[in-house]
């Protein structure tokens, strides 16, 4: 699990809209980092935030001590 900056709402008056940081399963990063020019990742923070919940924003995954 990563801590990453995303793509969001780019209608949305909050930059924390615009650009919302979710906690994304290895998968999904992995995912993004190929679709190239596609990628809707802006940024990797850091390891897994608690503070952001339990799962993938994305997938939907649980988070496993595996997965930290």
């Amino acid at each position: 699990m990563k801590c990453c900056t995303v793509y969001g709402d780019m209608s949305a008056d909050s930059a924390a809209d615009q650009y919302p940081t979710v906690n994304l399963c290895n998968e999904c990063v992995d995912a993004d980092a190929s679709a190239k020019e596609d990628a809707q990742i802006v940024s990797i923070e850091g390891d897994y935030d608690p503070g952001l919940g339990d799962s993938c924003e994305w997938c939907g995954v649980e988070v496993s001590d595996e997965q930290i």
